[in-house]
């Protein structure tokens, strides 16, 4: 389990009511595994850090968080549409 977001520049507290908590099913590093052979891991961003940061696996190194491109609005999105 953690305790801070996974940003080491950051390490804000856990808080689970702010910011990304996601879940990667890592495939295992052994070519004599079973394909069904897989560890799960949790990681989060803060608030702050989830607005400019998303994680990206990458089978040489890993986990890692990486700057959002293109993703970034000034002017925020609703996460939902009213029936009219």
């Amino acid at each position: 389990m953690f305790a801070n977001c996974s940003n080491p520049a950051c390490r804000a507290p856990f808080d689970y009511r702010k910011g990304r908590l996601v879940r990667f099913c890592i495939p295992p590093l052994d070519a004599r595994s079973s394909a069904s052979q897989h560890r799960v891991e949790h990681f989060w961003l803060c608030g702050c850090c989830s607005d400019l940061y998303v994680f990206e696996f990458d089978y040489g190194t890993g986990i890692r968080i990486k700057p959002r491109v293109g993703e970034l609005r000034k002017t925020p999105v609703p996460s939902f549409v009213a029936a009219a």
